[in-house]
């Protein structure tokens, strides 16, 4: 390709004339073509950023799953610390009265 800026106009011939023409139209039909590659790649990111979103709502879901076998966990957890602190009295009172039984029965 030839430079056609540095070109004196007085010897800019019809050959010049001609190349330079087309190769403008080639510079067009290039943009021309990266501007249609461009509404495609946007397109294709669009599917892939929705494909992403759909994603992440299944992940949300799967936390809010998760949370709620937390809490059943948690629930769980807070019913055997009542049954252990009811066993703990149980055996705190048995101790005494084994252990008090004498002395009771001496002040009967």
């Amino acid at each position: 390709m030839q430079d056609f800026s540095k070109l004196n106009s007085n010897e800019f011939t019809q050959k010049d004339l001609m190349l330079h023409l087309l190769n403008v139209t080639q510079h067009s039909a290039t943009r021309e073509d990266v501007k249609s590659d461009i509404s495609e790649l946007s397109g294709q990111v669009d599917k892939r950023f929705e494909q992403i979103d759909k994603r992440f709502e299944q992940v949300d879901k799967r936390f809010e799953q998760i949370d709620k076998r937390f809490e059943q966990i948690e629930r769980k957890i807070e019913k055997i610390d009542a049954k252990f602190d009811r066993l703990q009295w149980l055996i705190v009172a048995t101790i005494i009265t084994v252990l008090g039984k004498d002395y009771i029965l001496s002040l009967v």
